[in-house]
């Protein structure tokens, strides 16, 4: 599910708010008050978000913050990191003419690609499609502080990683965003993408403001995704949460070891209670590392499919609520099995 179903699928209470809200309606041409309580719930969890405004996905609140970064600077150059990923769309996608990529964990490439040209720089937490590998705290530091310096806007990309702490791993690592992306959980399993950010950015899109930044969409907001977002982010409690990470961290280990005893090694990256696998003994430290043996990856993806084992074809790992220990057991063994078929 790539991060979305925090509370796993068809969770009961995400399922009734679904279907109260289809009896009253779903696309209305303003707001509703289902809009508005998810609003009001991610200001008050996120200490950047003054302001939301809603799209479809997280490809597209990339897209709105980037011309919400473009109007506030009266530029157009855009910056991102080796390995991010905000979107399978222009101009996030490689080659464009006015992206510019930094080195992955490169400070001193900072001061050498920003200037009065670009309108933001845009970093995830932790490389989600390029391996779920952090970045340093003081990398994202430098990076938000040399965006200001030149006057360009920090955009913290928050669509996979906002489940992992209370407000948010910007929050947690101090930073101080002037942007920030959002999307999967907030919808509780429905589509549904956000920017939120300072309450002068977001008010640039207000129809009320002469010359505003035009933003429409006949399913933004949609009244079933927005109540189901409400519930999902009502039960990712501070608990939950917790207990997701150390979920996570046990996994880790144990898959780690499994790999070891049985003579196919494994490294684990993580993030909360995102993880993914690599085949090797070697660490994974950059988005390079993340992309060696697609033999070895492939196999594993197989042989864990025959244990009844699902991860993503590049093995990457999300937990979710709904995971009992019997459930976690389970994939405890089939790690086991797959390593011991693989060896084999």
């Amino acid at each position: 599910n790539y991060t979305s179903l925090i509370h796993g699928n068809a969770y009961p209470p995400i399922a009734e708010a679904i279907s109260a809200a289809a009896v009253t309606g779903t696309v209305f041409p303003s707001m509703h008050l289902s809009q508005l309580r998810l609003a009001e719930e991610i200001i008050a969890r996120v200490p950047a978000v003054d302001m939301v405004r809603l799209t479809n996905s997280g490809s597209e609140a990339a897209a709105l913050a980037l011309r919400i970064a473009r109007r506030a600077t009266g530029r157009r150059a855009l910056v991102t990191v080796s390995g991010g990923y905000h979107g399978a769309v222009p101009p996030f996608t490689e080659g464009e003419p006015e992206t510019r990529t930094l080195p992955f964990g490169d400070s001193a490439a900072l001061s050498d690609m920003l200037d009065d040209h670009v309108a933001a720089v845009f970093m995830e937490p932790f490389l989600g499609a390029g391996g779920v590998i952090p970045q340093d705290p003081g990398y994202l530091r430098a990076a938000q502080e040399a965006a200001h310096r030149v006057g360009a806007l920090f955009v913290v990309d928050e669509v996979q990683s906002l489940r992992n702490s209370p407000h948010g791993e910007a929050a947690r690592l101090s930073l101080d965003p002037d942007l920030v992306l959002m999307a999967k959980i907030i919808g509780g399993g429905l589509p549904i993408g956000a920017v939120g950010g300072r309450r002068e950015l977001l008010e640039l899109t207000a129809a009320t403001r002469p010359e505003h930044l035009e933003h429409a969409g006949t399913f933004n907001g949609h009244v079933a995704t927005a109540a189901a977002g409400l519930v999902s982010l009502q039960h990712l409690t501070t608990a939950a949460i917790s207990e997701l990470n150390a979920h996570a961290q046990h996994l880790a280990e144990h898959i780690e070891a499994a790999g070891a005893d049985r003579g196919f090694p494994l490294v684990v990256t993580r993030s909360g209670s995102i993880l993914n696998v690599h085949p090797g003994d070697a660490p994974v430290t950059s988005p390079a590392d993340a992309h060696r043996f697609p033999p070895e990856r492939a196999a594993l993806h197989l042989a864990l499919l025959l244990e009844g084992i699902y991860t993503t074809p590049r093995g990457m790992i999300n937990l979710s609520t709904a995971l009992s220990e019997d459930d976690l057991s389970a994939v405890y063994r089939g790690y086991d099995r797959a390593c011991e078929r693989l060896a084999s």
